[in-house]
């Protein structure tokens, strides 16, 4: 972070309103200058279940927060679905449900920081800094950091109805449609979980990690099972008793 922290707020205000066409490159920018973050990804959920990626400094940053949405797991899932700031000073030690540790599928990141976009109570997206270097990151540049954020959804709220016309911004959406259709499963799934369950989404998803880490199966598989029961009974009659099997038991 840099001295002069506060800043954050003034560089991203000034980024919101000179942006236009260019406002998620521009606040990307504006956050990794301000805080002294090597790399920045902003992600979009229009619908908590469809997430898109609006822009990202690099291609590791793209394959981070990809690498995230596909498995459902790390601090840009955590901070959108809790709208909650979620600081990892060592990535090393990030707990992951499921799948490798995360340190693995971003190297070279040493921290991250990732600030949530909610409106309303209603999680809409989240903006993540990744550290390639050591730098101090205090809870007083989190809240700063934080207020910054609340800025840029400002503009992004007024900006989106031209961003859904198309305005032709760069979006690399391309590495990632399929991993979003991943996302879109699984978090059908843990709607679905949470509905029979009477508990928050972000439960029912949570659920299905632990059943994945459990049974040893990815984290799709246990999502298509539950949305998929009559699926699961062929691979019952031809396979026998499986992880699929009592996933799809126990959310029932």
């Amino acid at each position: 972070m840099t001295e002069e922290s506060p800043s954050i707020v003034h560089d991203v205000s000034v980024a919101a309103a000179v942006g236009r066409r260019a406002l998620p490159n521009r606040l990307c920018t504006a956050f990794t200058q301000s805080t002294g973050a090597q790399r920045a990804a902003l992600s979009w959920l229009p619908r908590l279940e469809h997430w898109q990626l609006l822009h990202a400094t690099d291609e590791p940053a793209l394959q981070a927060e990809a690498a995230q949405f596909t498995r459902a797991d790390g601090p840009s899932v955590s901070a959108a679905l809790g709208m909650q700031p979620v600081f990892v000073p060592d990535l090393r030690d990030y707990p992951c449900r499921t799948g490798p540790p995360l340190s693995e599928e971003l190297p070279g990141t040493r921290r991250v920081l990732a600030l949530p976009l909610h409106d309303r109570h209603k999680p809409v997206g989240v903006l993540c800094l990744y550290y390639t270097e050591r730098t101090d990151v205090t809870p007083e540049h989190i809240t700063h950091a934080q207020r910054a954020a609340s800025l840029a959804l400002d503009a992004l709220l007024r900006w989106r109805p031209v961003h859904d016309a198309g305005t032709g911004c760069r979006r690399p959406v391309w590495t990632t449609s399929t991993r979003a259709a991943r996302w879109e499963r699984i978090h059908q799934a843990a709607d679905y979980v949470a509905a029979r369950q009477e508990c928050a989404v972000a439960e029912g998803l949570a659920w299905l990690q632990e059943v994945s880490a459990r049974d040893g199966v990815s984290l799709l598989d246990v999502a298509d099972t539950v949305l998929q029961p009559s699926l699961a009974h062929h691979d019952d009659e031809s396979e026998g008793m499986s992880g699929h099997d009592r996933a799809r038991g126990s959310a029932a």
